[in-house]
């Protein structure tokens, strides 16, 4: 057994097996004290099971829940308090058990690390990372998709690009420079974006959306996309998907002609979407010297192998750049402005 199949192999995977986990630090060490974070059914069961069958060597301090605190316990001798109550227990503790398993673990872990608790034993779940069932960001997909549906839109990005779209906009939020996405079609990332901005109260920076909002003007022979492609909608159609932002500013028109006589920018981000080799190389030349640094530039369909005309200009250009291209969680690629 190698070190990391070790390290996996101690890891507890569950409230189940946090359960046998505690049961069995309880029976080797008879009078440990424990508190227990997380007023739940589970934990509720767990206590009067182990007075049960553990008796007095089980010594239950507090159950630490911020939103029960004040509650009846299931048992008297074991209160249901805040943590900034349960921290004047601090010396009374012996160790904590954490009976949550969601998304919000991890800031009760940093709760516990950051205060006294932290030289307690600590038992919690080893819970894999799911970004995309942050409260936050399921919500605003919810929402998206909701909005979406109720108009008749089709996208073709999924919920790990809209994931990349929404931590590329918390990242650059703080830094001058508006948004904006070059191939919008029906507006299904156009309409995420708009609503995160705003849900993370950043809307006083402008979203542009440059498209024909007619279908693709050109291809090239490297380019699988013909002249027409996309054309299943219209500026209108978008303009009353979004009609409820202030802050969306629309570019019609084919957008190597409408962004080089533009004077829009500087950009903290854009989202290229495009599927074409040209029209990106056009973008990579006239976008990026309007990119404030720390900006960062998204290509939608970099590793995609039916738009690989896109990845060979983005490649190409940034071959002599001082930034390098990285790939995203879903695949796209994006680099940040130096």
């Amino acid at each position: 057994m190698n070190e990391g199949q070790r390290i996996e192999q101690k890891a507890i995977r569950n409230l189940d097996q946090l359960k046998q986990c505690l049961f069995d630090r309880i029976r080797e060490r008879p009078g440990t004290r424990v508190a227990l974070y997380g007023y739940t059914y589970q934990t509720a069961s767990l206590v009067n099971e182990f007075f049960s069958v553990l008796g007095d060597r089980f010594v239950p301090v507090c159950i630490i829940d911020n939103k029960r605190a004040g509650e009846s316990g299931p048992i008297k001798s074991c209160p249901v308090m805040s943590f900034e109550e349960a921290l004047h227990l601090v010396p009374n503790i012996d160790l904590v058990a954490v009976m949550i398993d969601s998304p919000s673990l991890t800031e009760v872990l940093s709760q516990v690390a950051f205060s006294p608790l932290q030289d307690k034993e600590i038992l919690f779940v080893h819970r894999f990372a799911q970004p995309l069932a942050e409260k936050e960001f399921a919500t605003l997909v919810e929402q998206s998709t909701e909005a979406l549906a109720r108009h008749g839109a089709v996208w073709y990005t999924d919920e790990k690009n809209w994931y990349c779209c929404y931590q590329y906009l918390k990242q650059t939020m703080e830094l001058d420079g508006d948004v904006a996405e070059f191939g919008v079609f029906q507006g299904g990332s156009a309409c995420f974006f708009a609503l995160t901005m705003q849900k993370l109260g950043f809307d006083e920076k402008l979203l542009f959306l440059y498209d024909t909002f007619e279908g693709i003007p050109q291809s090239s022979a490297l380019d699988l996309v013909e002249v027409n492609d996309f054309s299943g909608t219209s500026l209108e159609r978008v303009q009353s998907l979004l009609s409820d932002f202030d802050n969306v500013r629309f570019v019609p028109g084919d957008v190597m002609q409408t962004f080089r006589a533009s004077s829009e920018g500087p950009f903290s981000l854009v989202h290229i979407d495009c599927d074409q080799f040209a029209v990106t190389q056009f973008l990579c030349e006239q976008v990026y010297p309007r990119m404030v640094p720390g900006g960062i530039m998204m290509f939608q369909n970099y590793s995609f192998g039916a738009t690989l005309g896109e990845r060979v200009a983005v490649d190409y250009f940034f071959k002599d750049k001082p930034e390098t291209v990285l790939l995203g969680y879903d695949g796209a690629a994006f680099v940040v402005k130096q």
